[in-house]
């Protein structure tokens, strides 16, 4: 008989295996776990810096800001004195005339967070195709530490033709890092458009951009709006807006005068508080005369501005037209010159300077029998012997310039400075410290 034997049981896998794949796996969604938390825990952190940065900057507290950036500053930085703008009153007259050509030249006072300065815009070239023009600045004070060297900037910027006609945003910030042409922006003038819908309709959409620590901080909090957006989190990318601009609609005030022009006041709301702007009324040409970024922000006003001096063909039966500054001296005996630019605590004059020594000469040409005595006159910043001799060494380097370059007779040309002993206006604000900067001609 033939017994029956049970065939054997298939060998088991080993255990070990298993436990080696669960383990793997674990430890696979545990490092996914970790980096969706850690993702989550960035965006998280991201948007409590940008909302600190923003309630910071809201504060116009600089040692807050600083703080919220993680710099620590001196005990003396603190806010520069705002730039007040006059009382300038109502006006219905007809604005003069600034013409777009090449050799425009503007100074404006510019106070910012830190400290306040001065720019020279310039007018380099114009076609028809585009406007070229320059900013150079230079003691420009570092926003979060006072008593720190001034530094200085000189940019380039290129403006479409197409977009003065149409553009609604001003891109009014000069960096020498930026490109030179910025699609869709103007940079020294609203756009015709923008005059014209505040003159028709009263209002207008604009976007300007934010100078200062705005500035500052918008290269800090849009990497962090990015980490938002590259986390899932667009919704709170989106609420942070963009910090390097302020869009909002801008609303007509009036029309009031500013010094020798008829200005529009446009007015609107953005995040960080009110922003006024005075554009000069004038289609062809709708300037940026003034404006102030809310109660804590920038501001910057024209304090002067010159260009050559067309004189008409030769064969011209009208008398040739004295310049601005000749006329001056025929009727007053006297002229204040605003185009005359120094470096900062140097005698050492800039190019821009060339329109203006140009127009004195041109006067002196005119007129052989007069003799000048040139005044040399600063701010009260500084030790009143250092304005004195600044003075001085500024009246004589424009006696040498007008000597060496236009040939004009050393015996009718005599220096003097007066340091800050007599201002125009008080020094106590942005623009009367720069307008107190100036060199006076006196006929002798």
């Amino acid at each position: 008989m033939t017994q029956a034997t049970t065939p054997a049981a298939p060998p088991q896998k080993s255990s070990s295996t298993t436990k080696i794949l669960l383990t793997c796996l674990t430890l696979i969604l545990l490092c996914l776990l970790a980096v969706l938390g850690s993702c989550f825990y960035v965006a998280y952190r991201a948007k409590k810096k940008a909302d600190e940065i923003r309630e910071a900057y809201k504060t116009g507290d600089v040692d807050k800001i600083a703080r919220s950036v993680g710099i620590e500053t001196t005990e003396s930085s603190k806010v520069s004195q705002s730039l007040d703008f006059p009382d300038w009153k109502p006006s219905d007259g007809a604005s003069a005339k600034i013409p777009v050509v090449s050799g425009l030249t503007a100074v404006c006072a510019v106070a910012q967070f830190g400290g306040d300065y001065q720019s020279v815009m310039r007018i380099l070239n114009v076609t028809p195709e585009d406007v070229s023009l320059s900013v150079r600045a230079d003691n420009i004070p570092n926003p979060l530490q006072k008593g720190a060297e001034g530094g200085t900037v000189y940019a380039t910027r290129t403006v479409r033709a197409e977009d003065m006609r149409t553009a609604h945003e001003l891109q009014e910030w000069f960096n020498p890092n930026h490109p030179d042409t910025f699609e869709g922006t103007t940079a020294v003038s609203a756009s015709r458009e923008v005059l014209s819908e505040l003159r028709n309709k009263g209002e207008t959409q604009f976007t300007f951009g934010l100078g200062g620590l705005k500035g500052l901080f918008g290269s800090l909090v849009n990497p962090i709006g990015e980490v938002l957006r590259q986390t899932g989190q667009q919704e709170q990318a989106k609420s942070m807006g963009t910090p390097g601009k302020a869009t909002c609609t801008l609303k007509r005030v009036g029309d009031v005068a500013f010094p020798a022009l008829i200005n529009l006041h446009a007015q609107c709301t953005a995040d960080d508080g009110v922003a006024d702007f005075y554009f000069l009324d004038d289609l062809d040409n709708p300037a940026v005369l003034a404006f102030k970024l809310g109660d804590s922000g920038d501001a910057v006003e024209v304090i002067s501005i010159a260009y050559p001096f067309e004189k008409p063909p030769a064969k011209a039966p009208t008398p040739i037209a004295a310049s601005n500054i000749e006329k001056q001296l025929e009727e007053k005996g006297k002229a204040e010159v605003y185009g005359i630019y120094f470096d900062f605590g140097s005698d050492k004059m800039k190019p821009e300077s060339d329109i203006v020594l140009r127009e004195i000469a041109s006067a002196l040409d005119h007129n052989p029998a007069w003799r000048l005595r040139v005044e040399g006159h600063t701010d009260n910043k500084g030790a009143d012997a250092y304005n004195m001799e600044l003075s001085q060494r500024r009246a004589a380097a424009v006696k040498k310039a007008l000597m060496t370059r236009y040939h004009i007779d050393e015996s009718r040309l005599t220096p003097q400075g007066f340091g800050a002993t007599r201002p125009k206006e008080s020094n106590d604000s942005v623009a009367g410290r720069a307008r107190n900067r100036r060199v006076e001609l006196v006929r002798l």
